[in-house]
């Protein structure tokens, strides 16, 4: 590979271009281990878990553009 001393924007989008619709394995080739499988089940855990309080904090969030000033 040759040294190219500065980076150059068409030959990055070109590399993006050429590995954007590279598709990997969904799950990997091997079996997880029960620690890997523990990890895994409850990181999906959190996700469902955390749904509501983020529909609740941004129910509570002012909208863009808007200012709340504190009451305290």
């Amino acid at each position: 590979m040759a040294h190219r001393s500065r980076p150059s924007l068409e030959r990055a989008l070109r590399q993006i271009e050429r590995h954007a619709f590279e598709v990997g394995p969904v799950l990997p080739s091997w079996r997880l281990t029960p620690v890997e499988q523990r990890l895994l089940d409850g990181t999906a855990t959190v996700v469902t878990d955390i749904q509501p309080v983020a529909t609740t904090l941004h129910q509570a969030a002012p909208t863009v553009g808007e200012y709340r000033l504190s009451t305290r």
